[in-house]
């Protein structure tokens, strides 16, 4: 019978194949290896799918650190090499933060002072907007609506006539300490100048807090714009009367 190395043109039938080229069986311990790596594969894997699936207060095996964990002193911890044993340090005299510097004081604060620190006596309000921000038209008022909505809405109110979820809950307790919120559609209210209603924003007024620390000069200066929006687009509302005891 001829083989593929007599024919030119060799068919490889299944009959053929299975008669010619017909390998040795292995011996048992290269088998007993291929068993054991295939099954040496499946280990990973369930180390994998068991980290996954289980809880342990032990932090995760962090194989490349990348600078992650590094010597250093956390927020209130001590430190041996100061005096007072602190290791958060106060600023350098006279450091000033980025954004901070006050070299436009109507942006800034909202009026001028007699000595033109921070701390000085206030001698006018801004009557208007600063001018770098007037020509910014509704982006502005856009701005400062979302900021109304998220710091100055739950107290005044939507459309600030101081009732607000707070201030409506507050007096339905009886709070003995609660000050009512302010009507902001008030003519009294209306007549302010533009600086004295964002001093009032970062400084806060009586139960109001300060939210100097939380939004930004611009966001202030942006509120003050929505507010006098909604001045302008609602009826002035009655002056509040003292009640009679």
């Amino acid at each position: 019978m001829t083989t593929y190395q007599n024919e030119s043109f060799p068919i490889p039938t299944p009959w053929r194949l299975v008669r010619e080229l017909r390998l040795r069986r292995p011996p048992w311990w290269m088998v007993a290896t291929l068993i054991l790596v295939v099954i040496g594969t499946w280990i990973p894997l369930t180390l994998i799918y068991k980290a996954r699936q289980s809880r342990s207060r032990q932090p995760r095996i962090h194989f490349f650190q990348d600078m992650d964990k590094q010597a250093k002193f956390g927020p209130q911890a001590t430190h041996p090499w100061f005096l007072d044993g602190r290791s958060m340090r106060l600023p350098v005299e006279g450091t000033i933060a980025r954004g901070r510097l006050m070299h436009d004081q109507p942006f800034a604060l909202g009026f001028l002072t007699d000595d033109g620190t921070p701390t000085g006596r206030v001698t006018e309000f801004t009557k208007s907007l600063p001018p770098q921000l007037i020509d910014q038209g509704d982006s502005l008022t856009a701005r400062g609506q979302d900021r109304y909505t998220i710091y100055c809405e739950t107290c005044h109110g939507m459309q600030g006539a101081g009732d607000g979820p707070v201030n409506v809950r507050a007096i339905e307790l009886k709070e003995a300490k609660w000050v009512p919120a302010t009507n902001l559609m008030t003519q009294m209210v209306r007549d302010r100048a533009d600086g004295q209603l964002f001093q009032a924003i970062t400084d806060g007024v009586r139960n109001m807090p300060s939210y100097g620390a939380q939004i930004p000069s611009r966001d202030r200066w942006a509120i003050v714009a929505y507010l006098r929006k909604l001045q302008t687009d609602l009826s002035v509302a009655p002056e509040p009367t003292a009640k009679k005891p």
